[in-house]
């Protein structure tokens, strides 16, 4: 059975916007790397932390890691600390701690939110449902599912032609 070209286009609409949307969600992992690894890494080396940077790097790739990524790059950095005795152990948890609240309350869900267009605390619930109902997968795959779910509510609910992306266009700075 084929398509009408009504349904063609909805389809075709649909998945352009998932493949912008999809976009934006890698664009916006890879910023939050990179403020990771530039944080991590000015931070350790000012704090004259062994390895600062070699631990900054692996900390940004870690990042991608929802969860259980962070957390695996704050013990290790923890870990070398202590087992080159690191004599700032406080210091240097009071920044792995604080990072970890600017990153996953601050960056994150704006740097998300502006780009896939979900509110901060939607994508938090989001992450947290998700790693709660499908662990590590569940919570690397929410931010996308969810917007994924909000192209196809907006898709089905729009009075727009069915061929007209939903997805907005990026500002422009009119001068």
């Amino acid at each position: 059975m084929g398509r009408t070209p009504e349904e063609k286009r909805t389809i075709g609409g649909i998945v352009g916007d998932i493949n912008v949307m999809l976009g934006s969600y890698i664009r916006a992992q890879l910023i939050l790397a990179s403020l990771t690894v530039m944080s991590y890494t000015l931070a350790l080396s000012v704090m004259r932390v062994p390895y600062a940077f070699i631990l900054g790097p692996l900390a940004g790739l870690f990042e991608f890691v929802p969860v259980v990524g962070p957390a695996l790059a704050s013990v290790m950095v923890f870990v070398i600390a202590i087992l080159t005795s690191y004599p700032h152990l406080v210091w240097l948890f009071l920044f792995l701690g604080a990072w970890r609240v600017v990153q996953d309350y601050v960056n994150a869900p704006r740097i998300m939110g502006r780009s896939l267009e979900i509110p901060p605390v939607v994508q938090i619930f989001g992450v947290l449902s998700g790693g709660e109902i499908a662990g590590v997968v569940g919570a690397l795959i929410s931010v996308p599912a969810i917007a994924t779910l909000r192209i196809l509510w907006r898709r089905m609910t729009s009075d727009r032609s069915v061929d007209a992306p939903v997805t907005s266009p990026p500002p422009t700075d009119h001068m």
